[in-house]
């Protein structure tokens, strides 16, 4: 139980670190605090896991830069790449992204999810 805990702990801290421009005004301790408990009361509801993988889906695209991401992970493959390539690429890896995502966190159910410390990254 404790691993789950902390593989959703890191996940979301994860999550804040690549969070969307619009939402680092806040301070990163909160927006990690209320990304967890957005899951956390998510992942409680008495609803079908495919309910809950969509609703994960769309916290994921809410605090995630998916495409930025994406673009992240080609490294220098991504100048090779023309627009059309890029483009379906960016379409392909947001489906495994959030099909990934959702589907690993819509395991939990009631999960206890604290945030102990922030650092700030400069």
């Amino acid at each position: 139980m404790f691993l789950k805990k902390k593989i959703i702990v890191i996940s979301l801290i994860f999550l804040n670190l690549i969070g969307t421009t619009s939402l680092k005004a806040i301070e990163p301790d909160v927006f990690v605090q209320s990304t967890v408990n957005r899951a956390s009361k998510l992942l409680s509801e008495n609803i079908t896991r495919e309910e809950k993988i969509e609703k994960l889906k769309l916290i994921a695209k809410d605090t995630v830069d998916i495409q930025g991401i994406g673009l992240y992970t080609l490294g220098s493959v991504r100048k090779t790449l023309n627009d059309d390539e890029k483009s379906i690429y960016s379409q392909r890896f947001e489906q495994y992204f959030l099909k990934s995502f959702s589907s690993r966190l819509a395991e939990y159910t009631n999960p206890e999810i604290d945030v102990f410390c922030k650092r700030s990254i400069k």
